[in-house]
């Protein structure tokens, strides 16, 4: 897993590291050392060379971090930034995503609700806003949020991928998928809207058509790591071990990739999860299903995968 930056000093630490190296030789910055520097310029502190570097500097740091997806690095470039101008739209959003990239929901989450206080009306900061929402496990407030981004921009699809996360997330699995759906009207073949769409077939028990989903993403040349572990707990729910343990190990420690396969044999053995997906079964063949408790919606999202399972929120 990435590191967190989980306290404003541990992120002004990292970025005070990051920026004097990094950036020093990236970048050529005359507050750094060189072959010809004097030894005092050598050993200056280290708030010295920050104060030196540019705006632009920082901002082209951050952008190609971010395309890089170096989200460590990106967070600390981001972070400089907005503490110089902690009031602009563009640079909170930056930094929200850096944080919710590395897993620090709650900082990403205090970013995007002081921007939108200060621009409530901004498609770009709604958007971030929402997701940083969705990842936070706040279903209700992402959806609004993200459904006011999507109304002031709808051909992000990005938000409306986002949208059929938070959708998933309660219970309402049929307009997920067609927020999904339009996201791929928009970004055909886009793996990312592909991963979470082959989750939320999963969740209704149609592991066929997750199976069929995520096997498209993983195809994709710009799949990432949540496409390949999905698709690897789809298949150990189908029972093919071993090319769900070849998948897992992919991308996961050891030590993770045997605890998800051992994960899925144990629910395998359980027959409560049988029943529970016959049951999911019988509701989909039925004309006239009768309606699930969201509490029961949930359950089916505990028990059925285990904790690497992931979406991918862009």
């Amino acid at each position: 897993m990435s590191p967190k930056i989980t306290r404003h000093s541990d992120r002004r630490i990292r970025s005070r590291w990051l920026i004097t190296t990094s950036l020093c030789s990236a970048l050529a910055l005359s507050g750094c050392a060189s072959a010809g520097g004097d030894k005092a310029a050598a050993t200056a502190p280290r708030a010295s060379a920050e104060a030196q570097i540019s705006e632009p500097a920082l901002r082209d740091a951050a952008v190609e971090s971010t395309k890089t997806q170096d989200f460590v690095a990106a967070a600390a470039y981001w972070g400089e930034l907005y503490d110089r101008n902690p009031n602009d739209a563009e640079t909170a959003i930056g930094y929200s995503r850096a944080l919710r990239q590395i897993g620090s929901i709650d900082q990403s989450l205090m970013v995007m609700q002081r921007s939108q206080l200060r621009h409530p009306d901004h498609a770009g900061v709604l958007a971030e806003y929402g997701k940083a929402l969705t990842a936070g496990g706040r279903p209700d407030q992402a959806a609004a949020m993200l459904s006011a981004a999507a109304e002031k921009d709808p051909k992000d699809w990005t938000v409306l991928s986002a949208l059929g996360v938070s959708l998933d997330q309660k219970g309402r699995y049929d307009e997920a998928k067609a927020k999904y759906n339009a996201a791929l009207e928009l970004s055909p073949d886009n793996p990312s809207v592909l991963t979470n769409l082959g989750l939320s077939y999963a969740l209704t028990g149609d592991l066929d058509m997750a199976e069929q989903t995520l096997r498209r993403a993983v195809a994709n040349a710009r799949a990432d790591a949540h496409a390949r572990q999905n698709l690897a707990i789809v298949l150990g729910l189908k029972g093919d071990f071993d090319e769900a343990e070849r998948l897992a190990r992919a991308d996961l420690p050891a030590n993770v990739a045997d605890g998800n396969m051992a994960y899925l044999r144990a629910m395998l053995s359980q027959p409560a999860l049988w029943k529970k997906m016959e049951e999911l079964d019988r509701e989909k063949a039925s004309e006239s299903p009768a309606p699930a408790k969201p509490a029961d919606r949930k359950d089916d999202k505990v028990s059925f995968f285990p904790p690497e399972t992931a979406v991918s929120i862009q």
